[in-house]
């Protein structure tokens, strides 16, 4: 116990000593930075064999670059031997190891809630890996026609990469549609193999201006055009609106005033409707007749109908051949 205080008591006055030459008139460091603190990284990589300040910890305010160049060469504690190996210390195991190399002075430096330390290698830290995330994002979310809006980004609050070479790729598995989306991370080799994977996710809101109910809409009735205006909603909450195409539509369920139309509330009209009048047509090797008939039913080309002869007031089964005609064979 007493020489390991003893070594502590010589390693705080080596880095106090160090700190009375670079602060001294004549020194490295600037009046400017007699007030320096230092922003302790939440992930690192470190060269080894020795830890320096200049690896975990960067400069908060203003500092010059030779004050920075000298305090970052500060030696700490003996790097890990094992490259690739990841070690998690919580703010309070790195307060007692700085304010063990480098006394008083720990005081100057704002720690993370934990620091992820890695020998050799490349560190994305959690801020990086969410700003590759909304552009990864913003830049699919174009395509979609609408005011993007990425919020809730969920991301691991480091990625480490084993070698200075390897990159981080972003993918998705699914096409992106709004809502909650997951991005796959994936650390890559040059050669293409996948060494570590880990997931993000986010919430996409994308507003648009889409087709609404001018009026109260109820179920069966017409769409058409004086029935239609326009609203802006977030797709997220409705991922099925009615672009405004094709057609003719007609209400699958009721509608509100001022409600966005959607696939679900409406559908394709019949080509025969109950209570319309149709052609009824005729057609034999030696005869082709078109009469008039009262549908009977609705139905969609190819679909049989009931209609009843308009002249006879008989009733016959026919097959919708196209937009209110039947044809009887």
């Amino acid at each position: 116990m007493t020489m390991r205080i003893a070594r502590k008591g010589i390693r705080a006055m080596v880095f106090g000593l160090t700190m009375l030459v670079l602060l001294a008139p004549g020194g490295t460091v600037s009046d400017a930075a007699d007030g320096w603190r230092l922003q302790v990284r939440s992930a690192a990589t470190v060269a080894g064999p020795v830890v320096l300040l200049g690896e975990v910890a960067e400069p908060m305010g203003r500092m010059d670059e030779r004050t920075w160049d000298s305090l970052s060469r500060i030696k700490l504690w003996k790097a890990s031997d094992r490259p690739g190996r990841v070690v998690v210390v919580s703010r309070a195991k790195l307060r007692e190891i700085f304010r063990f190399y480098m006394g008083d002075q720990a005081k100057r430096l704002i720690l993370p809630s934990q620091m992820a330390v890695q020998t050799g290698g490349k560190a994305v830290s959690g801020p990086e890996l969410r700003s590759r995330v909304v552009g990864f994002l913003t830049a699919r979310a174009t395509a979609m026609n609408g005011e993007a809006e990425i919020r809730d980004v969920q991301t691991p609050m480091h990625f480490f990469l084993a070698s200075d070479s390897d990159r981080l790729e972003l993918s998705m598995d699914d096409p992106l549609e709004p809502g909650r989306v997951k991005v796959q991370l994936r650390g890559i080799t040059p050669d293409g193999r996948v060494m570590k994977r880990s997931v993000a996710t986010a919430f996409l809101n994308i507003w648009k201006t889409v087709p609404s109910a001018a009026m109260p809409l109820n179920r069966l009735e017409r769409l058409s055009r004086d029935k239609v205006s326009f609203t802006r909603v977030n797709l997220a909450y409705h991922p099925d609106v009615w672009d405004g195409t094709g057609g003719p539509w007609r209400m699958k369920r009721s509608l509100g005033r001022g409600q966005p139309i959607t696939m679900q509330h409406i559908e394709a009209l019949p080509a025969v409707e109950r209570g319309e009048t149709v052609d009824l047509i005729y057609k034999g090797r030696r005869i082709h007749l078109t009469i008039k008939a009262e549908a009977l039913g609705e139905a969609r080309i190819g679909q049989q109908v009931a209609v009843r002869n308009l002249q006879s007031k008989r009733t016959v089964m026919g097959t919708v051949v196209g937009d209110d005609q039947v044809m009887v064979r």
